[in-house]
């Protein structure tokens, strides 16, 4: 090979060597580059949020007042940054499919996985609640919402007096402030019954003479209550549909029809204004 095509060869070594070194500089530089833009957006994003969850929670602590409980629950995981607890306690039977439908509804509207506890108590009266302290295990669940189901069957079936049933409840929910001072209480009242209508224990009261003294005792303390027993009623008159139809064979428990039904009247009171400022 002469001196030339042997220069030549370095020369293009040299340069071939150059370009790989200025090409692999050029890439570090873009990557940094891409790297810098992409933390700045993250960054971006990061304050975006931020500003969001503030304003979202100053929406929230302005309408208090006037709040449905799918928006607090919403407000309380914002606040709390942990998962929600929502526990169903009262007159509750172990089978009722409808909480099941409710935990179902209530974690697809909130978009979060809410820890849903079941406090079954069937045919526990008000004074039976109290005097077995049953708010102990309520308040072992620390729930934020407490949807507490009215014992109106299980007050009549007692055959206490209007005025013992009411100091009863008022006696029950004060027990479970003390526990749970920043829980929210929601009563509700239970599902008409076909067979016990006019069923009178020894002081000639049925149940919704029970339940209409709570709604009114409620009503009184400006407690939160979904009367679904009454809603339920007038869904019915207002399709022509017989209430007979929409239970079991016992006239009380909800069959498919009426657990169906019952189920709609919760979901759309979750989305009722509110006061919930008895909350945290």
């Amino acid at each position: 090979m002469s001196k030339k095509g042997g220069f030549a060869i370095v020369l293009l070594v040299i340069l071939a060597s150059g370009v790989i070194l200025f090409g692999m500089n050029y890439s570090k530089k873009q990557q940094k580059e891409l790297m810098a833009v992409s933390e700045q957006t993250d960054q971006q994003e990061l304050g975006s949020t931020k500003e969001d969850t503030t304003e979202q929670l100053a929406n929230y602590e302005n309408s208090r007042q006037e709040m449905s409980a799918l928006d607090y629950i919403k407000y309380v995981s914002l606040v709390k940054e942990e998962e929600v607890s929502v526990s169903f306690y009262g007159d509750i039977a172990e089978e009722e499919q409808w909480i099941s439908e409710a935990e179902q509804y209530i974690n697809e509207q909130t978009n979060k996985t809410i820890k849903v506890n079941r406090l079954v108590n069937p045919d526990y009266d008000s004074y039976k609640l109290i005097s077995e302290n049953k708010v102990v295990k309520l308040a072992e669940t620390k729930p934020d919402v407490i949807f507490f189901q009215l014992p109106a069957y299980a007050d009549q079936k007692l055959d206490i007096s209007l005025v013992d049933s009411s100091e009863y409840l008022t006696m029950n929910y004060e027990a479970i402030k003390d526990a749970l001072p920043e829980s929210l209480v929601v009563f509700i009242s239970p599902n008409p019954s076909s067979s016990e209508k006019g069923n009178n224990n020894s002081r000639t009261l049925d149940y919704t003479s029970y339940l209409n003294e709570m709604m009114s005792t409620i009503q009184d303390n400006e407690w939160i209550s979904f009367d679904l027993h009454e809603r339920y009623l007038e869904k019915l008159e207002a399709d022509g549909v017989a209430l007979e139809s929409t239970l079991s064979e016992n006239g009380r428990t909800l069959n498919t029809e009426g657990t169906d039904l019952y189920s709609t009247l919760f979901e759309e009171s979750l989305d009722q204004k509110i006061d919930t400022t008895s909350g945290m």
